[in-house]
């Protein structure tokens, strides 16, 4: 084709060219919005699996500093023995000897009556530090270490720091009293690294960039690099301070999202797609230009040609639905075929390679249709603005206990209220997690007492007060913030099915509609949820 020709058919063929275009910018455009909803929620399960592997070992290193400090609290308890009876200087060798050897890694032991150091174990090469006043020692937080003993009563800790002896190491005070006064000090010096190899450091090496630093900021081991890239956070809690350890991936969260996510898939996926649509819209762009050229041509048939291009017309709306159709139904029936692949050829038939394969395949379309129910929470809830109208709660009571008729039925449960007045919220939402707290009550219900359910209102201020009371199990209160966060169980599926998403949601739901959700709570005698809503501007609550 000549130049000529090309310049003319571009002319000839405008707008079919300026449809195209408006139909990849849209799939280009929904390309790039499907690949951020991907990553974000690649980036929120690689949390979630990442704070699921900081916490052991978490637990493993506060268990060896704590180990190692109730060593110092023993010998506090037994040179306390000692110095009444006289016996300190003769028996302090031979149990200091013995608590050295309980646990790796404690370079000296040290008792300093009168605060000044006498006894020291072993002596070879620490013989420098007899003599020393731990109150007038002038270096950093020596004496401050000792004074905070006397204060607190419990043990305290300075470090990490450079060791004389050479390493990294914390040192341990506690106090020693007699009869009701200061009697003087005990400390043992720890070596640092054993601390860290009990707690396998090394193996989350292996997987993560970690660093670990005190309360005020000090290194303590790993990368301190790790917390200015908003690392999941555990902390290990000692007597006088609490230290963090941070984790992230190695090449962040959002290059590991990246590398996890399939974004191979999702580009090919993309590109047929895309060429799908492309073709669409050439047919129907190219049609419609065809039957405007016949009208332009044939006037005096005018009715017929407009017949044939409504009909024509008829024709390409039911291709497109059916190519829509289709488009979708591979993603739709992947884990019905592979159910049924399983049932046809049997497990036996499949072998143990095959039956892995195919529970692969099943989990990973239940997980695709978990992750795309979980966009259309996530964007119900963040890009749907709440309905700020006045809304009957008692309404949306009975909305609920309709909703999970089936279940109050199968349980005997029996659900009571009070007066209930109109809030300033979204219905839809209101009902959700009204529906959410009764379905609470009746998964958490009491094993000796059929569930019942009281729901009272209060105004306060400008806010109305909905308290939804149970006769279930009840919480600790530890755990009254924890059990508003995702993807915190404090039961086992087995025990009790569900996403652990739920309190979430309906806190998130009631902070949407400007208030907000909380818990109160007697183990063994049931729970309180009280929801908090904005009141109806001049409503008075009976």
């Amino acid at each position: 084709m000549t130049g000529r020709g090309i310049a003319g058919w571009a002319r000839d063929h405008a707008r079919t060219l300026a449809a195209m275009a408006l139909v990849a910018l849209a799939l280009l455009g929904a390309y790039h919005w499907v690949r951020a909803v991907t990553l974000r929620t690649a980036v929120a399960d690689l949390r979630a699996t990442a704070a699921t592997t900081a916490t052991p070992y978490a637990g493993l290193l506060a268990g060896a500093l704590n180990e190692r400090l109730a060593l110092v609290r023993g010998l506090a308890a037994f040179v306390t023995v000692k110095a009444a009876t006289g016996d300190l200087a003769e028996e302090f060798p031979v149990f200091a000897d013995a608590l050295r050897g309980s646990v790796p890694g404690i370079r000296n032991m040290s008792a300093s009556p009168g605060f000044i150091v006498r006894h020291v174990n072993p002596v070879a090469g620490n013989a420098s530090v007899l003599g020393n006043d731990l109150l007038k020692d002038p270096r950093p937080g020596f004496a401050d270490t000792v004074r905070r003993a006397v204060e607190t009563g419990d043990v305290t800790t300075h470090g990490p720091l450079k060791l004389i002896q050479g390493g990294t190491g914390l040192i341990a005070r506690a106090v020693v009293r007699k009869d009701g006064e200061a009697w003087g000090a005990v400390g043992v010096v720890l070596d640092l690294q054993p601390i860290l190899d009990a707690a396998n450091l090394p193996g989350l090496a292996g997987h993560y960039a970690y660093g670990i630093r005190t309360g005020t900021g000090a290194g303590v081991a790993g990368d301190l690099g790790v917390f200015d890239k908003n690392p999941i956070l555990e902390r290990i809690h000692l007597p006088d301070a609490v230290w963090e350890l941070g984790v992230v991936p190695p090449a962040g969260w959002d290059g590991a999202a990246a590398a996890s996510a399939d974004q191979r898939t999702l580009s090919v996926a993309f590109v047929v797609g895309a060429l799908l649509a492309l073709a669409l819209t050439f047919l129907v762009a190219e049609r419609r230009v065809a039957l405007e050229r016949l009208v332009g041509r044939r006037t005096a048939e005018l009715v017929e040609a407009r017949g044939m291009a409504e009909a024509r017309a008829r024709d390409l709306a039911q291709f497109a639905h059916a190519a829509a159709h289709d488009l979708q139904e591979p993603a739709r029936t992947v884990g019905t075929y592979a159910q049924l692949l399983g049932r046809q050829v049997g497990e036996q038939a499949l072998g143990p390679e095959g039956r892995a394969c195919l529970r692969h395949v099943q989990d990973s379309a239940a997980r695709l249709r978990a992750l795309l129910h979980d966009v259309e929470v996530f964007l119900a809830e963040d890009g749907e603005p709440p309905a700020a109208v006045p809304t009957a709660a008692e309404e949306a009571l009975r909305g609920a206990m309709e909703e999970l008729g089936p279940c109050l039925a199968r349980s005997g449960a029996s659900v009571t209220a009070g007066p209930l007045p109109a809030v300033m919220a979204d219905g839809r939402r209101l009902r959700a997690i009204l529906a959410e707290l009764l379905g609470n009550a009746l998964e958490y219900h009491h094993p000796g007492r059929k569930p019942a359910v009281h729901v009272t209102a209060v105004r306060e201020g400008d806010a109305v007060r909905l308290s939804v009371a149970d006769n279930g199990i009840g919480i600790e209160p530890a755990y009254f913030e924890q059990i508003f966060q995702v993807f915190r169980r404090l039961h086992g599926r087995d025990q009790h099915p569900g996403t652990g998403m739920g309190l979430a949601i309906a806190r998130k739901m009631a902070e949407r509609l400007g208030g907000g959700l909380e818990v109160r709570s007697v183990p063994g005698q049931g729970s309180t949820f009280i929801l908090t809503l904005p009141a109806v501007p001049g409503d008075i609550l009976a």
